[in-house]
């Protein structure tokens, strides 16, 4: 649809107010992976950005601590993105690997409030910030995303950070021929332990009759 004069057109800039500017830089650089533009850490602001140039640019700016806002609230009615308080996330951010930002958020010693959960047209989990800023990251379904999941549904584990990166690798070079090749080792790996945990089932049966 054609804009109108005075419309909005986009978004410019987002401002987050943080308690300790170098740590905040850390954070967002190091474990959320965005990049450093410039900081000025005398003056109390950092200029950060997404490494592929998308969205708008993140302000991180040192104030006192009584006057960081946390960005999240509280929704008066029961929601599917509320958390068990109530709470809604005012920040949702995109990833194309979940369970490996997953780990890196995991390894900052923030508090993750809800752990990586999936559906069938995307993954998420949430997390606060060092600030207490309430963040919701989502992986959007894809290949990666289904190959990751076959995968470690089949393997009844959590994949490694290498197994991730690399499954990310060969979905992003993956033929249609290769892809069909690839769902029917997974088909095979489920197969398995279908009939592994059947067989398990079955013994175990076996010896509950045998001690009654």
């Amino acid at each position: 649809m054609p804009s109108n004069k005075g419309d909005i057109i986009g978004y410019c800039c987002l401002r987050i107010p943080v308690l300790d500017l170098r740590k905040s830089v850390d954070f967002y650089c190091e474990v959320l992976g965005y990049d450093q533009v410039s900081a000025d850490y005398s003056f109390g602001e950092a200029h950060i950005a997404l490494k592929n140039g998308n969205g708008p640019s993140i302000f991180l700016m040192e104030t006192k601590s009584e006057d960081v806002t946390q960005l999240k609230f509280v929704f008066p009615r029961s929601f599917w993105i509320t958390n068990s308080t109530g709470q809604v996330t005012m920040v949702e951010l995109l990833t194309n690997d979940l369970l490996a930002l997953h780990e890196r958020v995991k390894q900052a010693s923030v508090h993750i409030d809800h752990e990586p959960e999936f559906t069938n047209e995307y993954g998420f989990f949430t997390f606060f910030d060092p600030d207490g800023h309430f963040i919701r990251v989502v992986e959007e379904r894809g290949e990666a995303f289904d190959l990751k999941h076959s995968i470690g549904s089949a393997l009844k584990r959590e994949l490694t950070e290498n197994e991730n990166k690399m499954i990310q690798g060969i979905a992003e070079r993956i033929s249609v021929e290769q892809q069909k090749f690839l769902d029917a080792v997974v088909a095979g790996f489920r197969l398995y332990h279908e009939i592994e945990d059947r067989q398990f089932r079955n013994t175990a049966s076996d010896h509950e009759r045998s001690d009654v």
